[in-house]
């Protein structure tokens, strides 16, 4: 690196400048989580118990006369059962550090805050990679086990996919790992009841290669109509963007033709997501996908906002879905210890309204 390098005539009377915010080099997007995280529902119960409906029932038909209509009692419901569990970050403050940050003549960013900022970005980094998994362990469930045919969950809610095969989501494997337009519509209508909007995908999610082998599909077509409002040039999709929405058109026009933010496909965002799963694209029906969260008393709600960082979460704060356990001071040690703490579980109460397409190399 070219520059002066001062001796220490210069370094031994001189004070060196500390840039006032910690520049977050680590994380990148996270958009499932910060949606899911949007918009929580409150956890019921020691477990949460989703009532559904497993067939028609068979007591009607036709008739004419006097036939005898049938009484029989039916038993046509069953239920998913989904179980409670966490994700913890442990926050860590010896106390001989803290005694030197807390000078407030050297201080340049609280250590504390510091701290905090980084439980918040690690856990959500977590969190992430858990929602995208397969719901194993002590691990959230996620789009893994949820949109899935039976090859790798079996059972979802506690019921077999097998013997309840509608619990099983849509999966296709693309044709020598080549994504087309008529994947992406075969797939939206395999997750989807004809002409109905709450029961087809609100939302694509992918990774950052498979959304640029889409927008190559899309881009000749943009070219060649010159009407950027009907393919894609759309603005950012975050937590806060209503579900199964296309986002509306900027005022760059067909600026769009060199490139998207947002690509829409029939009339839902998809979108670009660091954690979304290798080789995968996802439709996600999130009318039926919520994160239950159990709050506990003991604890103090926190935002997930940063305050000394600089990067992704400054950009896309999540909402205040953590809690907080307040510092504590160690019996033996020197230091104080304190956890930020998500309770609950991710359910979806119709996973055949969801669907994937997997393999996928290119286009």
């Amino acid at each position: 690196m070219a520059g002066q390098i001062f001796t220490n005539r210069v370094t031994d009377i001189t004070y060196q400048y500390i840039l006032p915010a910690l520049v977050d080099n680590v994380s990148n997007s996270n958009v499932f989580t910060s949606r899911v995280l949007s918009k929580t529902i409150d956890w019921e119960g020691i477990t949460y118990n989703v009532p559904i409906q497993t067939a028609f029932s068979t007591t009607g038909g036709a008739f004419n006369g006097m036939d005898t209509f049938s009484t029989a009692a039916t038993n046509n419901t069953r239920q998913m059962t989904f179980y409670l569990t966490g994700q913890y970050q442990s926050i860590v403050i010896p106390g001989i550090e803290a005694a030197v940050n807390g000078n407030t003549e050297s201080q340049v960013i609280k250590l504390l805050t510091a701290k905090m900022d980084e439980a918040k970005i690690s856990m959500a980094d977590a969190i992430g990679t858990a929602f995208y998994g397969f719901g194993l362990g002590k691990s959230f469930d996620g789009l893994g086990n949820i949109i899935d045919d039976g090859t790798n969950a079996g059972t979802y809610g506690g019921l077999s996919r097998t013997t309840y095969p509608f619990l099983k989501a849509d999966v296709t494997t693309v044709t020598n790992g080549t994504i087309t337009l008529s994947y992406l519509s075969s797939e939206f209508d395999n997750a989807s009841a004809a002409s109905s909007t709450s029961e087809s995908p609100t939302m694509g999610l992918t990774t950052k290669s498979i959304w640029t082998f889409i927008e190559g599909l899309i881009q000749p077509m943009l070219s060649a109509r010159y009407d950027s409002t009907a393919i894609g040039g759309y603005d950012r999709v975050d937590g806060k963007t209503p579900k199964g929405t296309s986002v509306p058109m900027g005022s760059t026009q067909l600026g769009a033709a060199g490139g998207f933010i947002s690509i829409s496909w029939r009339g839902r965002p998809m979108v670009a997501d660091d954690k979304a799963s290798g080789g995968t694209f996802f439709w996600v029906n999130e009318n039926y996908l919520d994160f239950a969260v159990q709050r506990s008393g003991e604890l103090r709600e926190i935002g997930s906002t940063v305050e000394s960082m600089e990067g992704f979460y400054e950009d896309v704060p999540f909402p205040s879905a953590f809690q907080f356990r307040e510092m504590m001071s160690s019996i033996n040690q020197l230091g104080e210890v304190g956890v930020v703490i998500l309770l609950g579980n991710l359910i979806d109460r119709q996973p055949r309204r969801n669907g994937k397409l997997i393999s996928i190399t290119g286009n």
